[in-house]
């Protein structure tokens, strides 16, 4: 059972809040460009939220793997759609807008890397696995070797999230994987113009 405090409410509702809202603007906003940069916000605020709840293992994966290397993904596709230099001006163009989107983003980053950095030296559920021991998490048994005596936490556990992953969610994790790849490909069919009869005059 997680242990919530005061302080942990109000970062879970303003990593949450951020989240829902940013995730508005990625399908709402009409720039794909604007859409794309909140979509980055809304993956560095998910990884907040696991941070808030000690998972600072999946935080860290949500940080490296979906704001790095999705989004290369996304911005790929968004190259393939060919846009104007407009699109991008748009963003820079006001020094207000520009002024409240980084200090939004350096507000928040600084909350991330608080949350994370203090996540990460708390040694909450830390136990002793001896030499050629088992582990158990929520009722299931793993069973791997250890050369040496190490001490273990059992939030966000590289070993208990790698053996859940492929063991009880490996169907799951392909059909996210397919999915993706799906995404891409019709990303790029859709990006894909025909020529017109302007272009071929």
């Amino acid at each position: 059972m997680i242990e919530i405090t005061q302080p942990q409410q109000v970062l879970f509702f303003l990593f949450g809040g951020l989240t829902i809202a940013s995730a508005l603007f990625v399908i709402l906003h009409k720039n794909p460009v604007i859409s794309a940069v909140f979509l980055v916000l809304s993956f560095f605020s998910l990884a907040g939220l696991y941070g808030v709840m000690n998972a600072v293992f999946i935080a860290t994966m949500q940080v490296v793997v979906y704001a790095g290397a999705i989004m290369v993904l996304v911005i790929f596709v968004l190259m393939l759609l060919s846009l104007r230099e407009e699109t991008l001006k748009d963003i820079w163009d006001k020094p207000v807008k520009k002024t409240i989107i980084m200090a939004v983003v350096a507000f928040y980053s600084f909350l991330l890397i608080s949350v994370l950095l203090s996540r990460g030296s708390h040694s909450s559920e830390v136990v002793q696995i001896p030499k050629s021991s088992h582990f158990i998490s929520d009722s299931i048994h793993y069973e791997y070797k250890v050369k040496a005596e190490k001490e273990v936490s059992l939030k966000g556990n590289t070993a208990s999230v790698g053996a859940s992953t492929f063991l009880d969610y490996l169907l799951p994790f392909e059909l996210i994987s397919i999915l993706l790849l799906a995404a891409v490909v019709g990303a790029v069919i859709i990006a894909k113009k025909e020529p017109t009869q302007k272009e071929n005059s």
